[in-house]
């Protein structure tokens, strides 16, 4: 669900020309609401205007999904899709389709995916269009029970559409990492944003030390003094240096420039969380309510790391995020240590 490289699952299912055509009558009739999907999109254009400051760029291939019905802009997962008036993004029209998807979801490479609850962004290899976007829509998490203690759901699964589809606009930057480690080394566990913990989650020596870890950061970020702030994020920094030099480079060296990458990726993916749900116009929380939401019960490393740098980034000086969606993007472990460094020749 949360991998940004393609999602290789072959379905068998057959479906019968006769019923999907009464199907399709029966869809022809009905009227499309998709309320929930123009907050989504809503709150990608203030993020991306005012956080992210990224310009505008052709949309990716979409595809949302409920129990019954797939709604999408391409045309290979609704080959017999009714076109109809969906949500518009930055006021652009799209080419929105609707149609029953019998428990399968065809995505632009042509494989059928089983429907089930998955949100994730992956290369296209449609001209012009640089990637494709795949999410369940709000009535298919509630019916699988998932709910957030902090905030509500429909502010969680905001957050979770901008993380994910935060994706789509890094895959000729970051995105091409991610598949150059995929194409040019072997590992023991796929790759993907959770490799580092795939390696080490059975390590207790391993999480403790990254625990300690994750705790400076965000010690680091709940500081009350400048001089504060650069000294925990610094032992942070060490520490994690020291880990990667302890127990990534042994098993492999290139899992040290994976675990820089997937802090980033998914470290910029959940600040967008997390500035959403404090913007007055988004879900307008107390920021500690926003970071305890964001983390989820810290289940996901790169995740729950990864936002600790950011949120530390941004609070030693008003960053530039357009780095992180660029062909050439610098990660954030880098990041950092310029400008401790950059602290030191000042304070020096």
């Amino acid at each position: 669900m949360r991998k940004i490289i393609f999602i290789i699952l072959i379905s068998t299912f057959i479906i019968s020309c006769k019923n999907e055509t009464k199907s399709q009558k029966e869809l022809n009739n009905e009227n499309v609401e998709l309320d929930w999907l123009e907050k989504w999109f809503s709150a990608w254009e203030l993020m991306s205007k005012e956080v992210l400051e990224l310009p505008k760029t052709t949309p990716p291939e979409m595809f949302f999904y409920d129990e019954k019905y797939v709604y999408t802009t391409s045309s290979i997962s609704a080959p017999i899709g009714k076109s109809f008036n969906g949500p518009k993004l930055f006021g652009e029209k799209l080419p929105w389709k609707r149609q029953l998807h019998n428990d399968t979801l065809t995505i632009p490479n042509g494989q059928r995916i089983p429907i089930q609850l998955m949100t994730f962004a992956a290369p296209s290899e449609q001209k012009n269009v640089d990637a494709f976007f795949v999410m369940a829509a709000p009535i298919f998490w509630k019916s699988t029970g998932i709910e957030s203690n902090q905030v509500s759901l429909d502010k969680l699964l905001t957050g979770v559409f901008l993380h994910e589809f935060s994706h789509t606009r890094q895959m000729n930057g970051i995105g091409s990492k991610i598949t150059e480690f995929d194409e040019k080394h072997t590992f023991k566990y796929e790759v993907s944003d959770d490799i580092i913990q795939d390696y080490f989650i059975n390590d207790s020596l391993y999480i403790k030390k990254y625990n300690k870890e994750v705790n400076l950061f965000y010690s680091a970020y709940n500081s009350n003094t400048k001089e504060e702030l650069y000294s925990l994020t610094k032992q942070g920094i060490d520490l994690l240096k020291e880990r990667q030099k302890k127990y990534l480079m042994p098993e492999n060296k290139i899992l040290v420039e994976m675990d820089n990458v997937f802090l980033s990726m998914e470290g910029i993916g959940q600040y967008l969380i997390v500035s959403w749900l404090t913007h007055p116009q988004g879900g307008n929380y107390p920021i500690d309510i926003a970071i305890e939401a964001a983390r989820r019960d810290s289940k996901w490393w790169s995740q729950d790391e990864g936002l600790a740098l950011f949120l530390v980034f941004s609070k030693m000086k008003n960053p530039n995020w357009k780095i992180m969606f660029s062909n050439n993007p610098i990660d954030i472990v880098t990041l950092i240590e310029k400008e401790i460094t950059i602290a030191n020749t000042v304070h020096n």
